[in-house]
């Protein structure tokens, strides 16, 4: 389905399991057409646990200290930047593959402008604020954040001519053991998670009781196929 995103073609496809085998970026973009400027949007369902990014899969022992963790969960690596992106039925993942026009100045603000474009046309307007949001899970420069609090984390991966941006956006607030589970990974490599410093769809929207799949619904997701996840 085309959806309209002033300067990008944006086309939305299905939902995938998060190991869906074409996700590798040598094969996404056999996905998308090969147009400057044109991008799909892939939501990703993921099971319980964390996907960690290159510069936390290069480092075995970080790795491994983050598998030993109580409660933690399936431990995903990925080729696409930032340091841990959160799984299971509270998260939502949507895999943006982009074809960049020629000689775009600042990529990666560009793709980041697409990313939060999109999820405003879909969320009545709602005004996500760009910028590390400390004490966040996955820090970095690319949050999108409500009143100072993360909602969405996005990370990279840049090539000469193309661009992947996974976001992961916090559909409800993690309970008490997840939190836990949460921080303690993050303080395996640095600095740890704390409450205050998240936000969810959930609360954002006033809908206390929302689902990963109701807020599928709510972005105009179609619904994942029958036992996918």
């Amino acid at each position: 389905m085309g959806i309209g995103v002033p300067g990008w073609t944006v086309e939305q496809v299905t939902c995938r399991c998060e190991d869906y085998p074409l996700l590798s970026p040598g094969r996404i973009f056999d996905l998308v057409p090969p147009e400057p400027g044109h991008a799909l949007v892939l939501p990703l369902l993921s099971r319980p646990g964390v996907t960690l990014g290159p510069s936390l899969a290069r480092r075995p022992q970080v790795v491994a200290a983050i598998s030993a963790i109580p409660g933690i969960g399936e431990v995903r690596l990925s080729p696409i930047g930032g340091t841990v992106g959160p799984g299971g039925p509270g998260w939502l993942s949507l895999l943006f593959a982009v074809h960049l026009p020629p000689e775009l100045p600042r990529p990666l603000d560009r793709v980041l402008d697409l990313v939060s474009s999109w999820l405003r046309d879909r969320l009545d307007g709602i005004d996500l604020e760009r910028g590390r949001v400390a004490g966040a899970w996955c820090p970095g420069f690319s949050d999108l954040a409500l009143g100072g609090r993360k909602l969405v984390g996005v990370g990279f991966k840049l090539r000469r001519d193309e661009a992947l941006a996974r976001a992961v956006i916090c559909v409800r607030a993690p309970k008490d053991q997840e939190l836990e589970a949460l921080n303690s990974c993050h303080r395996a490599f640095g600095e740890g998670v704390a409450a205050p410093s998240l936000t969810s769809l959930a609360e954002a929207l006033g809908r206390p009781l929302l689902t990963r799949e109701a807020a599928m619904e709510l972005l105009g997701i179609p619904a994942p196929s029958a036992g996918m996840i």
